[in-house]
C-alpha cells in the first residue's frame, strides 16, 4: 500500500513516466529537468534532509523505483529507455541486490563503478531508503545494508550514523504529517522506539530536523506539525490545559 504522505510524489512520477513511455524525453538531462518542472508544478519536494546538493539528480532514484517497482515496467521490455535515462539507477539497484545476496560490497562497487567512494555508497543507500519509505522494500534490508557498509567501510561510520539520524527523523516526520503522532509524548515515544530498533540510542535526531522534513519536504501543515512538539500541562481541576 502506498503511504498517504507519498501519494502525491508517486502520482507525479507516474505523470512523468507517461511522457517517458511516449518517447518525449531524449536524455537523462532532459529527464532531470522534467522531474524538476513537474515537482515544482505539483508542489512536491525531493526527498532530503537539509541539503539540496544535486537533489534532482538524486531524486531520479524515486522516478526509477516508481517505474520499475510501482508500475512494474520490465527492464528488458523497456531496455533502451532504462539504459538511456536510468543507467546510474540500474547499477545502484544491482549493487544493492548483490550486496544483500552476500557479495562483498567493495568488489561489487569496483565491478560496477570502477571505484569505491562515499558518493556511490550513499547513492546505493538512498535507493534502499527510498524503496523502503515508498513501500517497495522492507526496513530490514536497509538496516542490513547499513550494517555492511559500517563493517566493510569503517571510514564511513560517522556518515552512516548521520544517515540513521536522518532516517529516524524522516520516519517520525511521516507520522506527524499523517496525524498518527499528535503530541510531544507520542513523538518522543516513536523517536525512542526507532532509536532502539536501529541500535542508535545516542543518535536521536533533533526536533528542528524533524520539523524541516515534516513541513518543507512532506508539505505538512505547519500549525499541525508544531502541535506535536508542544507540551500540554494540566494546571487546574479539569478546567483546561496550559500549552508550554
Amino acid at each position: 500500500m502506498i503511504p498517504t504522505v507519498h501519494r502525491k510524489r508517486i502520482s507525479t512520477c507516474i505523470k512523468i513516466w507517461s511522457e517517458l513511455l511516449c518517447n518525449k524525453v531524449s536524455s537523462r538531462k532532459h529527464a532531470v529537468n522534467l522531474l524538476r518542472d513537474y515537482y515544482l508544478e505539483n508542489q512536491v519536494e525531493p526527498l532530503r534532509g537539509k541539503t539540496r546538493i544535486d537533489i534532482f539528480d538524486k531524486e531520479m532514484i524515486t522516478l526509477y523505483l516508481v517505474g520499475r517497482y510501482g508500475l512494474g515496467l520490465d527492464v528488458e521490455e523497456y531496455k533502451s529507455l532504462y539504459n538511456s535515462i536510468f543507467s546510474k539507477e540500474l547499477r545502484y539497484d544491482e549493487a544493492y541486490r548483490r550486496i544483500l545476496d552476500g557479495e562483498d560490497i567493495i568488489k561489487v562497487l569496483k565491478e560496477l563503478f570502477k571505484r569505491v567512494n562515499e558518493n556511490i555508497v550513499f547513492r546505493v543507500i538512498r535507493l534502499a531508503f527510498t524503496a523502503t519509505i515508498l513501500g517497495f522494500d522492507n526496513e530490514k534490508n536497509l538496516i542490513r545494508l547499513l550494517d555492511i557498509v559500517t563493517e566493510r567501510l569503517p571510514e564511513l561510520r560517522r556518515r552512516v550514523q548521520g544517515f540513521i539520524k536522518f532516517y529516524i527523523a524522516f520516519r517520525v516526520a511521516e507520522k506527524v504529517v499523517s496525524g498518527e503522532v499528535r503530541n510531544r509524548i507520542e513523538k518522543e515515544a516513536l523517536k525512542h522506539s526507532l532509536c532502539v530498533r536501529l541500535n542508535a540510542i545516542k543518535n536521536a535526531p533533533p526536533d528542528d530536523l524533524i520539523k524541516e522534513i515534516a513541513v518543507n519536504v512532506l508539505n505538512g501543515d505547519e500549525y499541525q506539525v508544531n502541535k506535536a512538539f508542544k507540551v500540554e500541562v494540566d494546571i487546574s481541576l479539569n478546567k483546561g490545559h496550559l500549552v508550554l
